[in-house]
């Protein structure tokens, strides 16, 4: 062994937070029954396998090998081609040693780049911890011998961890634990112990908890959605898409700005966002519409109603929608499909319809707060114009209402109904970093959009 090396884990997310993992190294997984401790080794050894390393499994279980394969086989990850051999647990329990010599043997055998020990627990289970001391110190001389990764799985809960010996003899410690959240259940994984990461980033990436999922079709880690590390803003100024309003704006939204509309159910907000979207696509601007009340096929056929021919741009690649069940929504997964579309797709206009919907599945504010900050901050590092709606409730004058998140965006714009005169109102109440009109215009929803109105004074 001349050097370490960095490989991939085979999990999605996972490379991308820690860089790969180091070769040789032995990383212990720890986490109650449940929390994806063998999805997450199987996973790794089947991409281990598919890329052609020479993967190893020893599960220690009671089941026998044929139905072992049949559950395996249930993954729509699982690769067949990497090395299987069980050892019987109750073995194990009562004669450590027979376990030890027969892993010894294995490893002789297969000689494998990547070794999975599932779980490690049963291992050493009839000594004294004297004793069981030994048997590890042995088992971690044989494994140091080879030049491999290897994972052992354990069922250890997080004050269980550092009283065993095997959190000793390992480089890196991952943590795995389900966290029950109202109706739902958050899965989050921590790093306790990561030798050979970049120490600029050791303290990052030890101090959080990423949110990750597990499901058949694999494990899945989600980084938290961050700026881009070199950021340019293009202070360039750039149309709206609503007639007369750029003039509110001395001349239009800088290309990174974050617009929030806010308003009453009925005045007119999606419409606003989607005639901001059309105006980018008119101008070529591939754009994202963001939803949790339509399909992508309703917005097209309401769309259609006022003229505007939306399926145009999808079939030319430039128009893409995320459209989720706020019920249903897993933010740290919502969060990385935005990034997946804006990325893949170059997107320079974001239509984020309905922040108030986020609170189905962030019910807490300050943390709602931080995932649009996020998003905010990550668009802004990418000049992407974005434009956010909000409900909020009625004011008796527009300009006067309270809304939680105006401090995240650039610009803030003001939609109000006048019950007394039955006219629609709007008024910029902030715009960061430009002058703009702080005078109230009436505007109009017709046929053809929103427009502002000329014809009357206010």
């Amino acid at each position: 062994m001349d050097q370490l090396k960095h490989i991939s884990c085979g999990i999605k997310g996972l490379d991308t937070i820690l860089g790969g993992i180091m070769s040789p190294s032995t990383v212990l997984i720890a986490g109650s029954a449940g929390v994806g401790k063998t999805i997450m080794s199987l996973q790794m050894l089947s991409n281990a396998s598919k890329n052609g390393e020479k993967a190893l499994y020893i599960p220690i279980t009671t089941e026998n090998p044929e139905k072992l394969k049949l559950y395996n086989s249930t993954l729509d990850f699982y690769e067949d081609s990497f090395e299987v051999h069980p050892i019987n647990r109750q073995l194990a329990e009562k004669d450590p040693l027979t376990t030890l010599i027969e892993i010894g043997n294995i490893l002789e055998s297969i000689k494998p780049d990547r070794l999975v020990i599932d779980p490690i627990t049963p291992l050493g289970y009839g000594f004294i911890e004297q004793e069981k001391r030994r048997f590890f110190y042995t088992l971690d001389s044989m494994l140091q011998e080879r030049n491999m990764v290897t994972f052992l799985a354990g069922e250890l809960l997080k004050s269980d961890i550092h009283n065993s010996v095997v959190s000793h003899l390992s480089d890196g410690i991952i943590y795995l634990t389900r966290e029950d959240r109202n109706s739902r259940a958050d899965h989050r994984l921590e790093f306790i112990k990561m030798r050979g990461i970049d120490p600029g980033k050791r303290s990052e990436i030890t101090s959080h908890k990423y949110l990750y999922d597990i499901n058949s079709s694999g494990f899945t880690v989600y980084p938290p959605l961050r700026p881009m590390k070199e950021i340019n803003l293009d202070d360039t100024q750039v149309e709206i898409g609503v007639p007369g309003l750029d003039s509110m704006f001395e001349g239009g939204l800088y290309r990174y700005n974050s617009l929030l509309v806010a308003g009453v159910p009925g005045t007119g907000k999606k419409l606003f966002g989607l005639q901001f979207i059309l105006q980018g696509l008119e101008n070529n601007e591939p754009a994202m519409v963001i939803t949790f009340e339509d399909t992508a096929h309703q917005m097209i056929l309401d769309s259609k109603r006022i003229g505007w021919k939306l399926e145009e741009y999808i079939n030319k690649g430039l128009l893409h929608f995320i459209c989720t069940n706020p019920n249903q929504i897993y933010p740290a997964e919502h969060a990385d499909r935005i990034k997946e579309t804006i990325e893949t797709n170059n997107i320079k206009r974001v239509f984020f319809d309905g922040t108030n919907h986020m609170e189905i599945s962030i019910p807490d504010m300050l943390e709602l707060r931080g995932y649009l900050y996020s998003i905010t901050s990550y668009l802004k590092s990418k000049n992407i114009t974005s434009l956010f709606t909000t409900d909020i409730a009625p004011a008796d004058c527009p300009g006067n209402e309270k809304i939680d998140i105006s401090s995240i965006m650039d610009s803030v714009l003001i939609l109000h109904n006048s019950k007394a005169r039955d006219r629609r109102y709007m008024c910029v109440t902030k715009s960061r970093g430009a002058k703009h009109k702080r005078s109230i215009k009436e505007y109009a929803i017709t046929e053809s959009g929103i427009k502002l109105r000329t014809d009357t004074l206010i």
